[in-house]
């Protein structure tokens, strides 16, 4: 197997902690104060059982507050619905959204290509999981090659974002990644409702950074159409069904409408 590389780009990264004494600092440590408190007032609910294990473990795992935790059953029952054969996954960090996917890949048997600037090989021990560093724009280009490598098909059913959270490597990635969908993908989208402090469903608070509407405004503009990301929405545009819930960071969901070209 010939070994496929491409170029470092200057991929944006997003933000570190804000500084302890700043107002944004001081901000997210009233909210950390708040959300510790609100939680041992507020005994949390014992996990749900369920009679699959993946979705056990799910629960489980998303019993854990992160920026992320709210939107986990979501995209694991969004994609067995789907029963995807190939999911790409922009965007590794810590591994959480690959926990999801994995599990549910347990139950499609689908394959699994995980993109990331950062070396993230050790993430997971999945068998159909394979993962690329580098910059997920360029790899674009070579994608179709690193699946005829391993055998795999180079259609896209589901593409799962959560990498810079800028609006122009956003722009970027929709316009590099789209066309490798297939006719019945899907797209999910996480931070499209990203500011310092933001709502949960827990009644914690988010705290993150302000990205400037990167994410969601570079799907507005893909899909010529106004969205406020602050409130839960269904909608249609440009061939797609959209649906968006605003907790948690904000996740965005894309349906091709059947037949449609990206």
């Amino acid at each position: 197997m010939v070994e496929i590389r491409v170029a470092q780009a200057a991929t944006p990264r997003f933000p570190g902690l804000p500084r302890r004494w700043s107002l944004a600092g001081l901000t997210v440590a009233l909210l950390r104060a708040y959300n510790a408190m609100h939680r041992l007032l507020l005994r949390s609910e014992p996990v749900v059982g369920s009679t699959s294990q993946e979705l056990r473990e799910i629960r489980e795992f998303a019993s854990a507050p992160s920026d992320i935790d709210e939107h986990l059953e979501l995209i694991f029952t969004e994609t067995l619905l789907l029963e995807p054969k190939l999911i790409v996954e922009l965007g590794v960090r810590g591994g959480t959204s690959t926990f999801v996917f994995e599990r549910a890949a347990n139950l499609c048997g689908a394959s699994i290509v995980s993109v990331d600037i950062d070396d993230c090989s050790s993430v997971s021990p999945h068998p159909r999981w394979h993962f690329f560093q580098g910059d997920d724009v360029q790899f674009a280009d070579v994608f179709p090659e690193f699946c005829r490598q391993r055998n795999l098909p180079p259609s896209v059913d589901l593409l799962f974002i959560d990498t810079s959270h800028y609006y122009d490597h956003t722009v970027q990635e929709i316009a590099a990644w789209f066309p490798h969908l297939s006719s019945r993908a899907k797209v999910m989208l996480h931070d499209t409702n990203m500011r310092l402090t933001g709502l949960r469903r827990d009644g914690c608070f988010q705290s993150s950074w302000d990205n400037q509407r990167g994410v969601i405004r570079a799907v507005e503009e893909y899909l010529g159409m106004k969205i406020d990301e602050s409130k839960d929405c269904v909608e249609c545009a440009g061939g797609w069904v959209l649906r968006h819930k605003a907790n948690c960071n904000g996740l965005t969901i894309l349906d091709k409408l059947g037949g449609q070209v990206a």
